[in-house]
């Protein structure tokens, strides 16, 4: 076990070359597999599928339940699993079957009734989310466990995240809605085969491309089967202390709170664009230049922005992304109307910002994570790195309620193969002047956490030493 713990930190304290293009690599595909839900789920079942927006909001509440259920214990399954077979990079390797079996089912739309189709729906979705509880809470994990106790390193591998993200969303934003009409055209137009062909086909690439992941990482997640005898371990905690303790943290709190409403706008916004390009631009084809133009705009930013969010600081980085978007969404509600290129600098304005707050990734729950560790002198540091899951489900849940919303305040009807009467002006006005409010709340929740950078690393260094010498009183 001594050897095992040696070659983790000679590892984990000196990144090899190509390690952060690992996590590049893992983000670009879990992209490709979720991105299509997340921007066309919502038009799908309400122009194709024939869905009441309200009665999908209560759908999706239901299954948003059921998977925010789960996400409250999924960090303790994942953290005492253990598995030989990588304690953690194994959660990756899974994850990609039941994906795509998922994004199968949402997107197939059976000529079946409602009641059945919305049965069909329902295990679609949870086959589609409820996996993310777990390999969020692993991969955020294997950051902390691959950099060590280097908060440069650490900065690195969330700032190569962010990258693989944005360099995905190019490619799908470029190419899935022109992929998605091919197909619909070809399958029969007021079919919506077309989303299930490439959501299907995209899931696939993921899940290929996470199996090379899986085994880039196997030198930096090893199986320590001595790990239950080492008090305060991360395996051998009891689950009441990991709950207990963690409510305790009020940094956790803190974070939460802020990430539920910076979801909640990213959840609503990210569906209502498409219908932002039907009804108030009135191509939705023009989406795709959009978001391609805004994810590349990101993306060079995420690759220039690591210095600036080192001199702001994750606290100040998180503050600023989140000010600089609400100004954003506050300018395209305003005159973003029938206004494509107000759209369009606006989603490149707010891709430099939310670009800031990804650089910073996770890192800001590691630190607290850190924080109670040093503390309690128990390890919840995969349990917690699991809070940051459940604020996406919450956040996702309540999103839903915010999408229908929108649609109802404008006058969203329905008239079935893609067609609908709405109030195009007060769907941009509603839409965008509410994704302001949220992230400028969200800032304010953000100013009063208090980890600073110097304490982060105090924290991380003495969690080091205690946990080594309590690794050699075990093996000695």
């Amino acid at each position: 076990m001594a050897e095992q713990a040696a070659l983790q930190n000679r590892i984990g304290s000196n990144l090899g070359k190509f390690t952060p293009w690992i996590f590049f690599l893992n983000t670009f595909a879990r992209q490709f597999g979720i991105l299509i839900t997340n921007q066309f789920l919502q038009m799908f079942m309400t122009d194709y599928a024939m869905m009441d927006p309200l009665v999908l909001a209560g759908v999706l509440s239901v299954g948003k339940i059921i998977d925010n259920a789960l996400s409250v214990i999924a960090g303790g399954i994942v953290q005492k699993a253990n598995f030989k077979s990588g304690p953690y990079r194994t959660w990756i390797l899974v994850n990609g079957p039941c994906l795509t079996f998922g994004i199968f089912l949402i997107f197939l739309n059976p000529d079946i009734s409602q009641a059945g189709k919305l049965v069909v729906f329902v295990i679609g979705y949870l086959f589609r989310n409820c996996p993310q509880n777990f390999i969020t809470t692993a991969q955020n994990t294997l950051i902390r466990k691959v950099a060590g106790t280097n908060m440069a390193d650490r900065m690195a591998l969330t700032a190569k995240s962010a990258q693989g993200t944005n360099a995905s969303n190019i490619i799908i934003n470029f190419v899935a809605i022109y992929l998605i009409e091919f197909f619909n055209r070809l399958l029969g137009a007021d079919t919506g085969r077309g989303y299930l062909v490439v959501g299907v086909g995209f899931a696939l690439i993921q899940t290929a491309i996470q199996i090379f992941v899986y085994r880039s990482l196997a030198p930096y997640d090893i199986y320590d089967p001595s790990l239950k005898k080492i008090e305060g371990s991360s395996v051998n905690v009891k689950v009441a202390h990991m709950y207990t303790d963690t409510i305790k943290n009020a940094q956790v709190w803190i974070l939460m709170a802020s990430s539920v409403i910076g979801t909640i706008a990213n959840d609503t916004m990210t569906p209502m664009t498409a219908y932002v390009f039907r009804y108030s631009i009135g191509d939705i084809t023009r989406q795709s230049m959009n978001n391609t133009i805004g994810s590349f705009v990101g993306l060079v930013v995420a690759f220039l922005i690591p210095p600036a969010a080192k001199k702001l600081g994750k606290k100040g980085s998180q503050q600023v992304s989140r000010i600089l978007v609400s100004i954003g969404y506050a300018c395209m509600a305003m005159f973003g109307h029938q206004n494509p290129a107000v759209l369009l600098a606006g989603t490149m304005w707010n891709s430099m910002g939310m670009s800031l707050s990804s650089s910073i990734g996770v890192n800001n729950y590691i630190d607290a994570a850190e924080y109670q560790l040093f503390k309690t002198g128990r390890d919840s540091r995969p349990f917690i790195m699991s809070l940051s899951s459940i604020t996406l489900k919450l956040g996702k849940t309540l999103a839903s309620f915010a999408t229908a919303w929108v649609l109802f305040s404008c006058g969203y009807q329905s008239l079935g193969k893609g067609q609908a009467i709405i109030d195009a002006q007060a769907l941009v006005k509603n839409l965008y002047g509410l994704l302001s409010g949220f992230y400028i709340l969200s800032a304010i929740m953000f100013s009063f956490y208090s980890i600073t950078e110097e304490k982060a690393k105090e924290y991380a260094e003495a969690n080091k030493r205690m946990m080594e010498e309590k690794a050699a009183a075990v093996s000695g």
